[in-house]
């Protein structure tokens, strides 16, 4: 993660409903246990307030995901290089979009064991208004159900990923990197 782009949560499970994401501006090479902030799950409030700390600009993004997934426990949100490279012609008046993934190796690390699996993942248009974007993202889970693949994509922004675990998230993330590697050199 490059400086203090992008932003990272995990369900808190002793606490029947609440998150932990980082504090807004933080360096995420630099980060401590007092970086992170508690955020109830049903309201997006902060459950104790830190001195000097306020959430992530994308908190409702995290909100709106264990919302939605109570299989997810971890959540990353990150700005790479080559998902900022593909353009899917997003626009307000349409903004999500089922994308083609290329039905590659590395898909395996989600626990897609298929050959050449027809896949898709949502992109989302990157609306200024974060709130917005969180809101296109609950829509898209409510009415069309949670991906096959544990992402999403805010066109010319970033993925977020999630899992079960912080490791499993990581892993997702990981190929999702590499996959948007591949996307990006096949002009996707």
């Amino acid at each position: 993660m490059f400086a203090t782009a992008g932003n990272l949560s995990v369900r808190d499970p002793s606490s029947g409903g609440v998150f932990w994401i980082t504090a807004s501006g933080k360096h995420k090479g630099e980060l401590s246990a007092n970086d992170f902030l508690p955020i109830h799950v049903s309201d997006g409030s902060v459950q104790k307030e830190i001195s000097g700390l306020k959430p992530s600009a994308e908190t409702s993004i995290h909100q709106s995901i264990y919302q939605c997934n109570s299989d997810a426990n971890a959540a990353l949100h990150v700005h790479t290089l080559d998902s900022n490279l593909l353009d899917f012609g997003l626009t307000p008046d349409q903004p999500v979009k089922e994308v083609d993934i290329p039905p590659i190796e590395i898909i395996k690390a989600f626990g897609i064991w298929e050959e050449r699996p027809k896949l898709t993942m949502p992109v989302f248009y990157n609306f200024g208004s974060v709130p917005k974007i969180a809101n296109e993202i609950k829509n898209y889970f409510q009415t069309r159900g949670l991906p096959k693949v544990p992402f999403l994509l805010i066109e010319g922004h970033g993925p977020t990923v999630w899992g079960e675990s912080i490791p499993s998230a990581n892993r997702h993330l990981e190929a999702v990197s590499f996959l948007f590697q591949v996307m990006a050199r096949l002009g996707r």
